[in-house]
């Protein structure tokens, strides 16, 4: 392509979020040879108004016909609209009948940056062929270049040039009317304001997106037809639902009833239920009567059993006995003293070893007893340790925070031992006395100072006043920090 066929634009649109940064030409008619190489504009808004008012300063490098391509093609790039009297495109591009060639192929690139500030740039193309009896206007295609943010990549899309319509104005936050009337708006349709009173509507309309809002008073009203529609319908269902509740009210009455006499069965079925309880029992109770019976029945007969063969034992012993024992009178009873003595020592060694349970019972108990005791004085030497230590970290939150309050110097941030808090509490003390030392000082000095007036008289009534306040204030001084220090060695007497 020769270097008069193309042109860069470097411009930005005023009040618009989206500028454009540079706009690349390629095969549009209108270019002239003085303006061959690279052209800068402004900002498209002031080309616009150029434009309008045949004022040619405003670009470098390019006529006035250069001007009207320029704006051609921003609208062309930006809606996909053609200038006026174009032919379908055909006069926009250059003849290939001028180049001697069969076709031409125009280009039109626009780099700009969205409402979100991502760069963007539309490329469209465009073919003029020379038929044998007429030339054929085409566009070829239309792509979106982005830039990938996390690769760096270029991401080329490519879309349709409806598509492509509908995409470039959104991505600009500007809609397309606004484009087409008033920003790029040609020189031969500069006119539009004066137009007859319907055409004048409709385009204030799109450019107001007054048309969105009939829509919307369109949809509003579809949709309030259908709610109108909806509320008929859930009247019924209502109504419907309204038969159902009566129904389900009447038939938790007839439940409530049925379980009320169901209640009553079930009670009537525990009475019963006791009763039969009551006929068992009775039952079991003969059935074990009846069993002892028969127990006692076999008890008879086996002791009676047991007593025949008892009776004849004692028979046979009687018997036995006729015989006379060999064994003397002394014999025996020595034998008789030794089994006794036996018993003796047996019941003394029971009575000795049920003496021995009873001590050992007492000692349990008075163990337990000892148990509990230690118990309950372990229970109240915690509670007494965590007052302690209670009290502890409140004495040395206090005097932390007295050191802190006054700038007495740093402290460890560790627990503070009985030594370290003493010291620290007498070093209060003499700081409080400094610090009351310090004040009366002052204040005697300033009384000084104001009896060195000329009015005697009135700087003794001064003084005098100045000297009773002062006391005043070093007497609640001396309470406030009498009742401080107090306090403090309650708390440090508890330690």
């Amino acid at each position: 392509m020769e270097p008069g066929n193309r042109r860069r634009v470097v411009g930005r649109v005023l009040g618009s979020s989206s500028p454009l940064t540079e706009e690349l030409l390629r095969g549009v008619l209108k270019e002239d040879e003085e303006d061959e190489g690279v052209a800068e504009i402004v900002d498209v808004a002031a080309s616009k108004a150029a434009s309008m008012a045949s004022n040619s300063s405003f670009e470098k490098g390019l006529s006035q016909s250069s001007t009207i391509t320029v704006i051609e093609c921003l609208k062309v790039a930006c809606t996909g609209e053609l200038p006026p009297n174009a032919r379908s495109g055909q006069s926009f591009i250059h003849d290939p009948k001028v180049a001697g060639e069969t076709e031409t192929k125009a280009q039109i690139k626009l780099r700009f940056k969205t409402a979100a500030g991502k760069d963007v740039v539309c490329i469209r193309s465009f073919q003029l062929t020379q038929k044998a009896s007429k030339m054929e206007y085409k566009a070829i295609e239309s792509v979106l270049q982005t830039i990938n943010p996390n690769t760096g990549e270029k991401v080329c899309l490519s879309y349709r040039c409806a598509d492509m319509d509908r995409e470039i104005p959104a991505l600009m936050g500007v809609s397309k009317a606004i484009l087409e009337n008033v920003i790029f708006v040609h020189q031969d349709e500069a006119n539009w304001p004066l137009q007859d009173s319907s055409t004048l509507k409709k385009k204030f309309d799109d450019i107001f997106s007054a048309t969105r809002y009939t829509k919307a008073l369109e949809v509003i009203k579809k949709l309030h037809k259908e709610q109108a529609q909806g509320i008929k319908t859930y009247k019924l269902k209502l109504e419907h639902l309204q038969t159902l509740k009566d129904s389900a009210y009447k038939l938790r009455d007839s439940i409530a009833q049925d379980q009320e006499r169901t209640e009553c069965l079930k009670v009537q079925m525990q009475n019963l239920d006791k009763e039969i309880e009551e006929v068992d029992a009775k039952i079991q109770c003969t059935e074990t009567k009846l069993k002892d019976l028969r127990k006692l029945q076999d008890q008879i007969t086996e002791k009676s059993a047991t007593r025949s063969a008892s009776y004849n034992e004692q028979v046979q012993r009687h018997q036995a006995l006729i015989e006379e024992i060999e064994d003397t009178d002394e014999e025996l009873k020595e034998c008789k003293e030794k089994f006794d003595e036996k018993i003796s020592q047996q019941d003394r060694l029971i009575a000795k070893l049920v003496r021995e349970g009873d001590d050992l019972e007492k000692t349990s108990i008075i163990l337990s007893k000892k148990v509990t005791e230690y118990l309950v004085e372990i229970s109240k030497l915690q509670s007494a340790a965590d007052a302690h230590t209670e009290l502890k970290n409140d004495r040395d939150s206090m005097i932390k925070e007295l050191y802190s309050l006054h700038n007495l110097g740093s402290l460890t941030n560790g627990p503070f031992s009985d030594e370290t808090t003493l010291s620290c509490t007498s070093y209060i003390n003499e700081k409080i006395l400094d610090l009351e030392k310090d004040l009366n000082e002052k204040k005697m000095a300033a009384i000084a100072e104001k009896l060195q007036t000329p009015d005697d008289h009135l700087s003794r009534a001064v003084a005098a006043t100045v000297r009773a306040s002062m006391e005043e204030e070093r007497r609640k001084t001396e309470e406030a920090l009498t009742a401080t220090i107090n306090k403090l060695e309650d708390r440090l007497d508890r330690f």
